[in-house]
């Protein structure tokens, strides 16, 4: 048995696909193996709560940098024309730098309407930071699609890896010197700023990109690629919020301190899943988008994808599984065996879930925006519906959790079935 996975690992890493993915990978491993390593110290000088609303923080940055560029770096891969994707990519950074200013007057105008809906009010001011992170993250995304475009894994995994490297030394740093409450969140930004500006000046050295603000041919782009905005960002934001729902729910209606558990449990198993399924994605959207390009056979390269995925994974996920009720107490404190319980709780969802990532390009490159939306759409309410019945019903944190990954399961053993399909379709609608 172990030879034989070691024999299906090995055919793996032999496929040019999984170099470039390798390529990715060893430095997004650098990346977020640091949040990792450093977290049994991190749980250990920080509060839960500190800790929990960290985690509600980044949530809503991920949700922002999704809008600050309207999607619209999704397209850079996309044309044949290095032109047209100059042209995208100085579409997208102006829309960062518009939308990020947006926000701050947004949460200028709005400071007191939304800060009723912090419980601890010891945060608000840290309402006024969100801007900079979305900015930041924003330029980093835009700058991410155009490296990719250029094929340039290494200078990607560098910058993910510059941007690991800074927030975890600065929390580390700011703990020890004794900023407990703004120590993670300060060092964040930092690490945002750092790696944002590294993949912008990436680009303007080192790729392909010449610089032409034509503003003609940003109003046909903007025109040409319109199901970016409307469907894409749509779509991502949902998915986004969908994702991080459980962090905005408990902290409202569980408190703080459980907020940290539940982010701390979905951070060390998400972190791996990110970690693989981000370099798979990466090239996998280059791959497919080639392949269908090209007339060749997609089913092939998505069930080939699913296949491997699951050989790499199914053995650390059940690990994981059987293991999780004591590794945590024991690696971030007794405080933290809850953790592990909503682990164990999380882990059927979370594995189907990775299995599904890389596929997640397939929509832009077979243009599904429209059903996915939809989709995303039901599955965001349904998570709604079954997390207050969680809460208003039996107000129990174990049922509430195992609710919304059961609904994470169904809802993703659907799209299995449905990528394989429509990767199928195209095989017969191409020939």
């Amino acid at each position: 048995m172990a030879l034989k996975y070691k024999e299906s690992i090995k055919e793996i890493i032999s496929n040019p696909f999984w170099r470039n993915v390798a390529t990715l990978f060893s430095g997004t491993a650098i990346a977020q193996a640091l949040p990792i390593i450093i977290f049994p110290i991190i749980t250990r000088i920080y509060t839960k709560e500190a800790i929990g609303f960290y985690f509600v923080y980044a949530a809503i940055s991920l949700i922002l940098q999704i809008i600050s560029s309207l999607q619209y770096q999704l397209a850079i891969v996309l044309p044949k024309s290095t032109k047209e994707a100059n042209t995208i990519f100085e579409l997208s950074l102006i829309l960062v730098f518009i939308i990020s200013l947006v926000i701050f007057l947004i949460t200028h105008l709005l400071f007191d309407f939304i800060s009723g809906f912090i419980v601890n009010k010891e945060f608000i001011i840290w309402l006024y930071a969100i801007p900079l992170s979305t900015l930041f993250l924003g330029i980093f995304r835009v700058s991410n699609y155009y490296l990719n475009r250029d094929k340039s894994y290494k200078t990607i995994a560098y910058g993910k890896v510059s941007k690991s490297f800074v927030i975890s030394f600065l929390q580390l740093i700011f703990g020890f010197i004794g900023f407990l409450k703004s120590g993670l969140i300060v060092s964040l930004i930092i690490g945002q700023a750092v790696s944002g500006l590294y993949l912008f000046i990436m680009v303007l050295l080192k790729s392909n990109y010449v610089y032409d603000l034509n503003w003609r041919a940003m109003q046909l782009a903007v025109i040409k690629y319109i199901d970016m905005p409307i469907y894409n960002t749509t779509l991502a934001v949902i998915s986004a919020i969908s994702n991080q729902l459980p962090l905005f729910f408990l902290s409202r209606y569980f408190g703080v301190g459980l907020t940290g558990d539940y982010g701390l449990s979905n951070r060390i198993v998400s972190t791996p899943m990110e970690l693989i399924g981000t370099s798979i994605g990466q090239v996998f959207i280059q791959e497919s988008s080639d392949t269908v390009n090209r007339g060749e056979n997609l089913y092939q390269l998505v069930s080939t994808t699913y296949l491997r995925l699951f050989k790499l994974s199914v053995i650390p996920f059940f690990l994981l599984l059987i293991s999780s009720y004591w590794i945590f107490p024991f690696v971030f404190g007794s405080q933290y065996q809850m953790s592990g319980i909503i682990t164990m709780i999380l882990i059927p969802w979370l594995f189907l879930h990775f299995l599904n990532s890389p596929q997640s390009f397939l929509f832009n490159v077979l243009n599904k925006q429209r059903f996915m939306t939809v989709f995303h759409s039901l599955f965001l309410m349904s998570r709604i519906v079954v997390l207050y019945i969680g809460y208003l019903i039996y107000d129990n944190i174990f049922l509430t959790i195992g609710l919304y990954s059961f609904i994470g399961v169904i809802f993703n053993i659907f799209l299995i079935f449905y990528y394989l399909k429509i990767s199928k379709n195209t095989i017969q609608n191409k020939y």
